[in-house]
């Protein structure tokens, strides 16, 4: 039985390592390669029997976040504003708890790729209904490193976002998910982190930024012709995806209910 394994039987041991995996993505910023493994004890928290319980832990995570950004990051706060992380990881933690109660209404049908597309629909709606001046998204992790992400111009700024949760996934699936690692997992991970970057290197046009993002939804600026085609694609058809899987899921568990 591996060390992860064990971990994931623990709440309150898996709630550290996120929130120390994201801190230190957040400080390491020049390089932070731990975002792409600091979500993973996340997913295996909703495994746990009490989930629900412990859902809150998201915005706990936002609170010693935003100590650490006041602290540590006082440059970066026009960008990313510690009201804007607690924003989101509040809403993260809703969705955790939506996610577990939708897993208790389903019998656990719903896989974590559910989670996944979630998570990028609440950040096309964070974007769309800016409720917030200066929406974060998890992309924003990456914002330091433009020669990783020059591709978002075809999957926009949120395919990153993408990228770091499929990433946190797929670790979640070898180390947490299983008595021992899945090694072949850790290596489909380890080349999903690779390949976009040594793609990234060799392309010449600039990464999308968020503040061109905002523009385009606020004020329709025409930044690149190949985004304007496309947008938001990755977060909006998470939105789509996610409002299709709730219906769903409501109407056949409804419908079971009427026909017992």
């Amino acid at each position: 039985m591996s060390i992860f394994y064990r971990l994931g039987k623990n709440p309150a041991r898996l709630f550290i390592i996120a929130q120390t995996l994201l801190l230190i993505s957040f400080v390491w910023r020049e390089f932070p390669v731990f975002v792409f493994i600091a979500f993973a004890p996340m997913y295996a928290l909703t495994d746990h029997p009490s989930a629900l319980k412990y859902s809150y832990l998201p915005f706990i995570v936002a609170i010693g976040t935003a100590f650490i950004f006041y602290y540590t990051m006082q440059q970066s706060m026009q960008q990313s504003s510690v009201l804007s992380w607690i924003i989101y990881f509040a809403l993260l933690a809703t969705l955790f708890t939506v996610y577990i109660l939708l897993q208790r209404w389903t019998n656990n049908r719903l896989n974590k790729f559910t989670l996944l597309i979630f998570i990028l629909g609440m950040e096309y709606m964070l974007l769309k209904l800016m409720t917030d001046p200066n929406p974060v998204f998890l992309a924003d992790l990456l914002r330091y490193k433009h020669t990783w992400i020059r591709w978002n111009i075809f999957t926009g700024y949120t395919g990153a976002s993408l990228w770091i949760l499929l990433t946190n996934l797929l670790f979640y699936q070898a180390l947490f998910k299983q008595e021992k690692i899945n090694w072949m997992l850790c290596f489909s991970a380890c080349m999903i982190i690779l390949l976009p970057i040594l793609f990234s290197i060799s392309q010449t046009s600039t990464a999308l930024t968020k503040g061109d993002v905002l523009d385009f939804y606020t004020s329709g600026s025409n930044y690149n012709s190949i985004y304007l085609q496309r947008g938001e694609l990755i977060s909006r058809t998470g939105a789509w995806v996610s409002l299709l899987i709730i219906i769903f899921t409501l109407i056949k568990g409804l419908t079971k209910k009427v026909s017992r």
